[in-house]
């Protein structure tokens, strides 16, 4: 399900408690109305989640959204945070969800959990994952939430939620994101490495995906996800700024070209164009701070 536009969210709180748990308690089998956060503090509980299993430890986080089969169980002795909110809503004030709860046979919990991601600008599409870690930091703005959400009375308690909500999912997705661009960088950081050391080496994908231990065509794929361009152009984009620092110190144009593999000056003056706007010579002839600013 996808949620729209981070900085147009209107998310509520709906449920929020610090909750200590015995071995063996448990929630479900049940899908909720809206969506679920549990961070364990201490212990440990674990999730089935449709067709997954999660241990989750101090410090993760688990997520669910309705119309998700599940069953929560706390393992040891365990305290965590529950929080029950909604990512859309017209009024700040909690729905409590326990009036909507449904339970599922044994039979239903076999189906996929709902899906969620966010728009991020500049970023694209940001798939919320059902585990995750979290850094301590989030503690106290959850603590700040379960204190606004026990003061009913407080006539700005659903305001201060729903700013404190909002910094907590951005929180999340910040972190997810960070998370997810740093496992796809180290599965390419040998191929990544090799080319910055050896950009003059005129790498094949076969080569670069043997270095990670990929097929060539899912090493590409990968790559691209990542990077935005194809390993051919990262390997031009290393070399160009190779170029520009010999250029700055005044070596000729036939001589940087020889000494970064190209085979004619032809095709080193295009690749330089094509990544600069310049070619070689124009770049050389603009005032120094300009190019500086350039490389």
């Amino acid at each position: 399900m996808h949620m729209g536009n981070l900085i147009d969210l209107t998310p509520t709180v709906n449920f929020a408690t610090r909750q200590t748990s015995e071995p063996g308690e448990y929630w479900g089998a049940r899908i909720i109305p809206d969506c679920q956060l549990i961070y364990v503090l201490s212990g440990e509980v674990q999730l089935l989640l449709g067709p997954g299993r999660y241990s989750v430890q101090p410090g993760e986080c688990v997520f669910y959204g309705h119309n998700s089969p599940h069953i929560l169980t706390s393992v040891r002795h365990s305290t965590f945070y529950s929080l029950h909110f909604a990512w859309h809503a017209s009024s700040s004030h909690p729905v409590h969800p326990a009036y909507h709860l449904k339970d599922v046979r044994e039979s239903e919990m076999n189906r996929p959990p709902e899906p969620y991601s966010v728009t991020i600008e500049g970023r694209g599409d940001i798939a919320i994952p059902h585990h995750f870690v979290l850094s301590s930091g989030v503690e106290p703005i959850m603590a700040r939430i379960v204190k606004a959400y026990q003061q009913p009375d407080d006539w700005g308690a659903s305001f201060a939620m729903r700013a404190l909500l909002m910094e907590l999912l951005l929180t999340i997705i910040r972190t997810v994101t960070e998370q997810t661009i740093g496992e796809m960088e180290s599965k390419i950081e040998h191929a990544l490495q090799a080319m910055r050391e050896q950009p003059t080496n005129n790498w094949s994908v076969a080569e670069l995906a043997r270095l990670c231990g990929y097929h060539p065509s899912y090493f590409a794929k990968l790559f691209a996800e990542q990077t935005g361009i194809s390993p051919k152009q990262y390997i031009i984009s290393e070399r160009i700024k190779l170029a520009k620092l010999a250029l700055l110190k005044g070596e000729s144009i036939e001589a940087v070209a020889e000494q970064l593999g190209y085979t004619s000056v032809h095709y080193f003056s295009n690749n330089f164009k094509k990544e600069t706007g310049l070619t070689p010579s124009e770049f050389r002839q603009m005032p120094g701070r300009m190019n500086r600013e350039r490389i």
